[in-house]
């Protein structure tokens, strides 16, 4: 695997994660740039993480979850998803609401969620050889997960900025519509592996 589909993966496994931050940006004014920034540090580091575990553990691993890693991503989606909605439509009534969307627990809910399908992407790196250098298959593995992370730091980014722009058009439902996004994505992440 060269440089290319390493960067083609990074940005496939980014975009529910991209959907997922254009959501949060909706909410942008509700929470503080460092929530942001940790969000998007954890969201690159699961991905990094998830890679290289799923490379060292592989087949053990993959098998272990892949009944149910769709049910996990699901359920923690919807619950955040969930959230979102009703401070949404407590934000209509009460615009002193706090925002805790992006607190510590939950951004590492968001970390797991998101990043499951690299775990199961990091047992495929383990079948192929990943040659980005002249160097060790570790190394080469260690790029590419750093390039992943990266690619899912970056585009999670883009989607935060994109979402605070449009939330400027959406006004107070902007939370609400982000929270149905949530839930839509985590029944797309269900009937894909259901089906």
């Amino acid at each position: 695997m060269n440089l290319v589909a390493i960067l083609l993966l990074g940005i496939g496994l980014s975009l529910d994660t991209f959907a997922v931050s254009l959501t949060l940006g909706f909410v942008s004014e509700r929470t503080t740039r460092r929530e942001k920034v940790r969000f998007l540090i954890v969201i690159g580091l699961f991905h990094f993480l998830m890679i290289l575990a799923g490379w060292l553990f592989g087949a053990n691993v993959s098998r272990l979850i892949a009944d149910y890693d769709h049910w996990i991503a699901f359920f923690l989606l919807a619950f955040l998803g969930a959230k979102m909605i009703r401070e949404g439509l407590s934000a209509v009534q009460d615009d002193e609401v706090d925002c805790d969307l992006l607190s510590l627990r939950n951004t590492l809910m968001f970390g797991i969620a998101l990043s499951i399908d690299a775990l199961i992407t990091g047992f495929s790196l383990g079948l192929v050889k990943v040659h980005l250098y002249d160097g060790s298959p570790l190394g080469n593995i260690l790029l590419a997960a750093a390039l992943i992370g990266t690619a899912a730091f970056s585009i999670s980014a883009t989607g935060i900025l994109i979402g605070k722009h449009v939330s400027s058009k959406l006004g107070s439902k902007a939370e609400i519509f982000g929270g149905a996004i949530l839930i839509l994505i985590g029944l797309k992440v269900l009937y894909d592996h259901l089906l």
